[in-house]
């Protein structure tokens, strides 16, 4: 309004004849008159707004509120001519239809609220409590420690407690989103929109300018400038700060659309509670009853007795080898005792040829003596040994066997993805002792066969005395636990003082063959079995270990491409890499359980590790929401795994019965995969009440295996030498 005044008054001066006078430089007493006026206006306008109520101010902008009709007259809307004129119309319209915009402004602002429910639920919870405030300082004021507190007060104490909420809720956001929408449209609606006034005051203005001083119109040009510099500045961070928080509201809100139909396929690996006891139950009922009968037909557990009653007393000594056969690979080792379990360790790792894993079983033992021989002679072992001088050598077998003593071991079946023929049924000490013989020259005497787990328990055990069990949680699940030989019906050795307790090999990853298991099995388990190797064998090892988890997760993908909610029409974008991921979605055993581990603790903001690890397996360019979604498969599997482990360990404990108990575990997923090892401990630890320790092996299987055949060494000379602290209370 004062710019129509001093328009007014120009005006008038220009009809008024021309008073004489000289310029006037800047910086004189003129431009003092000019401020000093200017300051009069500012004191005027600060007192009477101080004077002005709420009333008086709805009713202002009330009255300079325009006509509806003539704000959407779209015969009005016209592009400025120019920039200049642009300009003007600009300032115009945002002084003329200021009560208009404000109106939009609260419209906006109404359906961001609206359309953010949580927000919109804040700002009640707000309302509410400064509603309950003022119904409480009318019966009376809120006094604390003798001191009144002001109702302001109050009501700034209510907002202060609803910041928090208010930015966890995206409130800034919404902020953010209302400036961006609300500048946009009044810049438009102010740059297009058109009046008859507006125009007059813009030719107005044009016809007055030759005649005005040079000075003033110098300082109304950049006073212009710079308001017009503002206001587009303004609009500009505006539209982009809007367009960034609508693209970052429409992703949030597609991707919580896709987790929620991911949960729905997710939640059957989701496990409660109460399912992680039933399988506890279930467990060690079948562990009982296999302890009782040698019935494997009908019985999920072997429960084989492995001939091993002692740990290590510390007196034990010798150099042994050791092969250790349990995987795609195998490790030869030599191992030192020097007394007090101190103990040297050298060893080296073959691949097993893909070919023999299938082919025939002596093959195989044929192809670990040739190892043997080269080990043997690359590390000059037989160098100052005698002629006669034969190694003693523990067999660490993984695989399930039943004993018939320390040196002999009926293969009972195939695990881990070997199928050689001609060895079920057959004694491997026998067969691995036959190899050897065909190599003249070889002189090795195979002393003890022992299954992983046992040696994972005694190695610890030179460690910690109350050691009493051992678990493998790597390629494959197993685990074993000192006996009481009274709770073995089954066993038909020795019965005395020395032999009161045996290592129990349970062999729980059978566990579910006869349907125990069913209540948590899901169609992605049941889909794995069919295509393993062993279809119906080995249920509950195909739920937790290494060789699985991988396809686990691969099939759950495949499941979500088929319902095109993982990379949605992505193949028939892209033909060209067509032939990749038909390769992923069709090859079994293309997703490893390292890929699991790796994706599962990636916590990089855009994902970069799941989408390198995509790429590698032939996903090229996935989107964030394919990373997010796989990245909850890979966990959901991953926390079904370690809770089951946590279960099966749980059974252990409880039935040691002792007041504390040190379990030994060794395999990669408790030794690499640190998210599992962390869901493991804090499951185990609400599930079983007793105190326990869960302690890594290192080299169970070569310095543990090792102590077997030394232990059995010392019993032999010294038969009624035994430590008594290796009963389980």
């Amino acid at each position: 309004m004062s710019d129509m005044s001093a328009t007014k008054q120009l005006a008038g001066d220009m009809n008024s004849p021309a008073p004489q006078h000289s310029e006037v430089p800047l910086g004189t007493s003129t431009d003092n008159n000019v401020s000093s006026t200017n300051n009069n206006m500012s004191t005027w306008a600060m007192s009477n707004l101080q004077k002005l109520n709420v009333t008086e101010l709805y009713t202002q902008q009330r009255q300079s509120l325009r006509p509806w009709l003539d704000f959407f007259n779209t015969n009005q809307f016209k592009p400025p001519a120019n920039i200049k004129a642009g300009a003007r119309r600009l300032v115009f319209n945002v002084e003329h239809f200021q009560t208009n915009y404000f109106i939009v402004i609260i419209i906006l602002s109404i359906y961001c609220i609206i359309t953010t429910p949580a927000l919109l639920f804040i700002l009640l919870a707000m309302g509410a409590g400064c509603y309950l405030v003022s119904l409480k300082n009318r019966e009376s004021p809120l006094t604390i420690m003798n001191h009144q507190i002001a109702i302001s007060q109050q009501y700034l104490a209510v907002f202060c407690l609803c910041v928090p909420l208010l930015l966890m809720v995206g409130a800034g956001s919404a902020i953010f989103w209302i400036l961006g929408a609300s500048v946009f449209v009044i810049f438009l609606h102010a740059l297009f929109h058109q009046t008859p006034n507006q125009e007059a005051f813009g030719v107005q203005m044009e016809e007055m300018a030759p005649s005005s001083d040079y000075i003033l119109e110098f300082k109304i040009d950049v006073f212009k400038t710079l308001k017009i510099v503002g206001i587009t500045t303004g609009v500009l961070t505006a539209i982009g700060l809007g367009a960034y928080y609508i693209h970052r509201r429409t992703q949030s809100s597609k991707r919580v659309i896709l987790r929620d139909e991911v949960r729905n396929i997710l939640r059957p690996f989701q496990l409660t509670e109460e399912q992680l006891r039933r399988v506890m139950a279930n467990l060690n009922t079948e562990m009982t009853n296999g302890l009782k009968s040698d019935d494997t037909e009908n019985l999920d557990l072997a429960m084989f007795p492995t001939y091993v009653h002692h740990g290590p007393s510390g007196q034990e000594s010798g150099e042994y080898l050791v092969v250790d056969l349990g995987g795609s690979n195998f490790r030869v080792s030599h191992v030192s005792i020097e007394g007090r379990n101190r103990m040297r360790l050298n060893n080296k790792i073959f691949l097993i040829p893909h070919s023999l894993l299938l082919g025939e079983g002596e093959k195989l033992f044929d192809y670990i003596a040739e190892c043997l021989q080269r080990f043997i002679d690359d590390n000059k072992l037989s160098l100052l040994k005698s002629a006669n001088y034969k190694f003693d050598l523990a067999f660490t077998f993984s695989f399930p066997c039943k004993q018939t003593s320390l040196r002999e071991a009926t293969l009972v079946s195939w695990t881990k993805g070997f199928s050689c023929t001609s060895v079920v049924g057959n004694d491997v000490v026998l067969m691995l002792q036959q190899a050897i013989d065909r190599r003249k020259g070889l002189k090795i005497q195979v002393v003890a066969l022992v299954n992983d787990t046992v040696g994972t328990l005694m190695a610890c055990s030179s460690i910690y005395r109350d050691c009493k069990a051992g678990v493998i949680l790597g390629t494959g699940t197993n685990a074993c636990y000192f006996e009481n030989l009274d709770n073995v019906p089954k066993w038909t050795g020795v019965r005395d003082n020395i032999h009161k307790q045996v290592i129990i090999n349970t062999e729980w990853g059978a566990l579910g063959r006869h349907g125990c298991l069913d209540f948590i099995r899901t169609d992605i388990d049941r889909e794995l079995d069919e295509s393993s190797l062993t279809p119906h064998q080995q249920v509950f090892e195909k739920m937790i270990s290494a060789l699985y988890l991988g396809e686990i997760v691969r099939l759950i993908i495949v499941d979500l491409v088929q319902r095109s909610i993982l990379f949605p029409g992505r193949m028939q974008k892209s033909p060209s890499i067509r032939p990749d991921y038909n390769i992923f979605l069709i090859l079994r055993g293309s997703f490893y359980a390292k890929h699991v581990a790796d994706i599962e603790n990636d916590t990089t903001e855009d994902l970069s590790i799941t989408t390198t690890i995509l790429t590698s397996i032939g996903i090229h360019d996935p989107s964030y929401d394919d990373c997010y979604i796989i990245r909850e498969v890979c966990k959901t599997v991953s926390l079904r795994a370690a809770k089951l482990a946590a279960a099966a360990v749980a059974v252990l404990i409880n039935r040691l019965n002792m007041s504390s108990v040190t379990v030994a575990i060794d395999g990669t997923l408790f030794r690499h995969h640190q998210q599992f090892k962390h869901n493991l401990t804090r499951t185990l630890g609400r599930l079983v009440p007793r105190t326990h320790r869960l302690v890594l092996s290192e080299d169970g299987s070569s310095k543990g295996s090792a102590l077997v055949a030394a232990v059995d060494r010392r019993l032999k000379t010294a038969p009624m030498t035994y430590d008594k602290t290796n009963l389980p209370s």
